[in-house]
């Protein structure tokens, strides 16, 4: 496995009970972490556990089920991370989910709900665990290629992951001082092999594939490989910085899978500026 960096460690995933959450567990602690995670989900983040114990035989994992929009799971997370050695040496935010759904056909609260899933977990996952950790901690956001982009369907999306791109820059300075470093990266369409299976997934991954220089979607491993790096010492002169791991799709103009998601005959309506009532 060569040499374990990270041995003697702490850290702590979010949104860990699937996808590029739980790689970035299991390659953290084949790193030699000592890693916990979160998700909302006890039986998913369960199986995750199970799974993450089983592929890494000998290290420690723990989970604990929290939302981490909620300051309270935040708090209590990082403080379960932070007792397994008194120290919290690793946060990586992953928590994220993007809402296909044109501009016209949204209403408030989903705006506000996406919000905090995409930016506000971020701001918590720092604002409480900054604290915990000591000089030579690393943080690491998840953001998205749409950040960087103009896609039907991902406005709110993008920019909640553009807010996190700057949060990170602008944080860097703000922590940098307690010797700790935050960055971010940028994945593309990431999807573990299953779900790039998926018969109703295809024509999303298709278009997706078609605008990807690579020719292909992510896979969790792409993404937790460049989290890994940015963890250990490695990367001990970087902060501030947003890292692509998207096999090219942010040189495009982005994707538009709203036919496929939506109907022609739909998207027509509101391409037109007149979304169907109701």
């Amino acid at each position: 496995m060569g040499e374990r960096q990270l041995a003697g460690r702490t850290a702590l995933v979010t949104g860990a009970s699937q996808g590029i959450g739980k790689a970035c567990a299991r390659m953290l602690a084949e790193d030699g972490a000592a890693v916990v995670i979160t998700g909302r989900r006890e039986d998913a983040l369960r199986a995750a556990l199970d799974e993450l114990r089983a592929q890494v035989p000998g290290a420690r994992i723990e989970m604990l089920a929290g939302d981490a929009t909620s300051e309270a799971d935040v708090k209590a997370a990082l403080a379960l991370a932070h007792g397994i050695a008194d120290r919290l040496d690793v946060i990586v935010s992953v928590v994220g989910e993007p809402t296909f759904k044109p501009l016209l056909l949204r209403d408030l609260e989903q705006v506000r709900q996406e919000l905090d899933t995409n930016f506000i977990s971020a701001f918590l996952a720092v604002r409480h665990g900054v604290p915990l950790m000591q000089p030579g901690g690393s943080i690491v956001c998840m953001s998205s290629a749409a950040a960087t982009q103009a896609g039907w369907g991902l406005t709110i999306y993008s920019a909640a992951k553009a807010a996190v791109e700057r949060f990170v820059r602008a944080a860097a300075f703000e922590i940098g001082g307690a010797g700790i470093r935050i960055n971010a990266v940028r994945p593309g369409l990431t999807l573990p092999p299953e779900r790039q299976s998926d018969p109703e997934l295809a024509p999303m991954i298709a278009v997706y594939e078609a605008e990807t220089p690579m020719g292909r979607v992510g896979l969790p491993e792409d993404v937790a490989s460049v989290v890994r790096f940015l963890a250990r010492d490695d990367s001990g002169w970087v902060t501030g910085q947003t890292f692509s791991a998207d096999g090219g799709l942010d040189q495009g103009k982005g994707p538009d899978p709203m036919d496929a998601i939506y109907g022609r005959e739909l998207m027509e309506q509101v391409r037109a500026g007149r979304p169907p009532e109701g």
